[in-house]
């Protein structure tokens, strides 16, 4: 088993990466819970002491040079706009292949402002040689220059956007929402050839030669990573003669890449003569789920509470005709449990597409795949656990009546090469203990639930077990499952959450499923700008979630008992 935590959280500066010293962290540390807000308001005080972020709200620093070294290349290559520096006037978000940049093309073209010339809008490839090609709006596929290369090499071609500044909230956007940008350590790979570029002939790095031992390691890792998802979700599916396997699992380079390449996979086989697809989000999900539906992919997309499903159910039978239902299983961050074996039978009966994202509650507690069509992961979560690679997959569940039309779908468009070769392997490794390190943080919530459950300062605690939809969770919950990692908690007021927060020693900042205990003031960091409507779904303020790690049970309990205590001892 991996290292069980951070041994001193309390003298990690702000700022600073999450696991420290880390240069492709995907956590951020915010200790206290002005540094949350200081964030969120981009306070300037906080944003300059940011050294890296999570990465699909925060664009790591290495990605940011890189993109003003690639807008300098295109420059000097002769595409000044109106003899003006494409540098001084443009900045640039970098995908890992030109669909990717192509979908982000025609998504700033669809939806930039009124007022704003997009024409200054566009993409292009950059080569390993160092040319450019520009992309076309039509073109989503780029023929590769060095064709003899192969899938292990990490010299694949660079996508790229180009937009004027006045459209970097949009661009932003579609690159937080849909997770396509590239990952850091593909961008320090690319940013080391451009500062090493051979100054005579541009070319950025040699002629790829193939290599069999590399791509025999690339497929092997590949291959383990898809056989641990499928073997992880076939137990339920053994009854039926209609296993799992690792065809049926694909690989992205983030968790939202999965959910939206998922959701336009469904798109594509639904939206016939221009029909606008419609969706339905079931809970409250994570936010970027609905805005990918929404803004990215143009679903018409309906929101309904757990306690909803009956008003669902009416809008069906009164002629809602779905395409897709979305839900998490159980709900971040109130984990929430829907009643799934209803959605199942209700995607049966009305024919539309059911989807779980199942990050939270994990393979290893449940059993899931024999009442949905499709399950998306992020793995950059518990499922690596060492906060320090992303990635996502989709399974398809055999037992779908729409599972060829899907992955048809899914694999027409399918990038063996969009996640990168080193992210792979490190992600195989560090999936190698993930059965026992969940079970682990299981049992250390349940412990940390029950220390926080009955006191004083504390309203309510979220989590499956114990909650009113436990029943419908303990449904699918496998003889050897736990209740999972993740727990909220609303605390009788403001000040005591902010007191307990600021006071408990632990890792604090974005994501989950962390091998470390990893705080966060959730509400302020999700949804700073709508709190009010996050209020209405009972995601308060002042809500604290702790994503518990693999650490020792008096680790844990001595920094609540110090937290609890300052909760106690503040003043309303």
């Amino acid at each position: 088993m991996r290292p069980r935590g951070i041994s001193d959280p309390a003298t990690i500066p702000l700022g600073s990466s999450l696991p420290p010293g880390n240069l492709h962290a995907v956590g951020v540390h915010l200790p206290e819970w002005r540094d949350t807000v200081g964030w969120a308001a981009r306070e300037t005080r906080v944003v300059n002491a940011m050294r890296t972020g999570y990465p699909r709200f925060f664009v790591p620093r290495v990605v940011d040079r890189l993109a003003e070294e690639v807008v300098r290349i295109y420059d000097n290559q002769g595409n000044a706009h109106n003899g003006q520096s494409l540098e001084l006037s443009r900045s640039a978000f970098l995908f890992p292949n030109c669909r990717y940049a192509t979908l982000c093309l025609r998504f700033l073209h669809d939806q930039a402002p009124s007022g704003i010339d997009t024409g200054n809008v566009c993409g292009f490839v950059l080569n390993p040689d160092g040319t450019t090609t520009k992309l076309d709006l039509a073109q989503e596929t780029q023929p590769d220059p060095d064709n003899d290369q192969n899938l292990a090499t990490q010299s694949k071609p660079l996508s790229a956007v180009l937009y004027p500044m006045s459209l970097y909230p949009l661009a932003k956007a579609f690159w937080q929402h849909t997770g396509f940008g590239i990952s850091s350590r593909q961008a320090t790979f690319w940013l080391d050839a451009v500062l090493k570029r051979d100054r005579r002939n541009g070319r950025l790095m040699p002629p790829a030669r193939r290599n069999l031992t590399d791509e025999y390691l690339l497929q092997s890792a590949k291959n383990n990573i898809r056989s641990r998802i499928a073997k992880g979700h076939s137990p339920e599916l053994s009854r039926t003669g209609m296993g799992l396997t690792k065809q049926d699992v694909l690989l992205y380079p983030t968790g939202m890449a999965a959910i939206t390449e998922a959701a336009a996979a469904i798109k594509s086989r639904r939206s016939l003569n221009g029909r606008q697809c419609v969706a339905a989000v079931f809970g409250f999900t994570y936010v970027d789920t609905y805005k990918t539906l929404t803004r990215v992919l143009g679903f018409d997309t309906s929101l309904y509470k757990h306690a909803e499903i009956d008003q669902l159910e009416n809008h069906l039978n009164q002629g809602l005709k779905l395409d897709l239902l979305v839900t998490e299983f159980p709900s971040n961050p109130l984990l929430q449990t829907p009643d799934l074996q209803r959605l199942h039978d209700l995607s049966r009966q009305y024919d539309f597409v059911l989807m779980v994202d199942d990050t939270v509650g994990t393979y290893v507690n449940l059993g899931l795949m024999a009442c949905c069509d499709v399950i998306c992961t992020s793995l950059t979560k518990m499922f690596s656990g060492a906060c320090n690679v992303m990635g996502g997959s989709v399974a398809i569940s055999p037992l779908s009546p729409h599972r060829e039309e899907l992955l048809s779908a899914l694999r027409e468009v399918y990038d063996e090469d969009s996640w990168l070769p080193s992210d792979v392997r490190i992600m195989e490794y560090n999936s190698r203990d993930f059965q026992s390190r969940v079970n682990r943080a299981n049992k250390n919530a349940e412990l940390v639930v029950a220390q926080l459950q009955t006191h004083s300062t504390i309203e309510e605690v979220y989590y499956p077990k114990g909650s009113p939809t436990q029943a419908l969770y303990d449904r699918f919950r496998r003889r050897w499952g736990g209740y999972g990692f993740l727990l909220s908690i609303k605390f009788t007021s403001p000040a005591r959450a902010i007191a307990f927060h600021d006071a408990l020693e632990v890792a604090k900042g974005p994501s989950l499923g962390t091998n470390f205990t990893l705080c966060c003031a959730y509400t302020l960091l999700a949804h700073y700008h709508e709190l009010e409507w996050a209020a209405e779904y009972g995601v308060v303020e002042h809500l604290v979630r702790i994503s518990v790690g693999l650490e020792d049970e008096e680790w844990l309990r001595t920094r609540l008992d110090k937290a609890l205590r300052a909760a106690v001892e503040v003043q309303d």
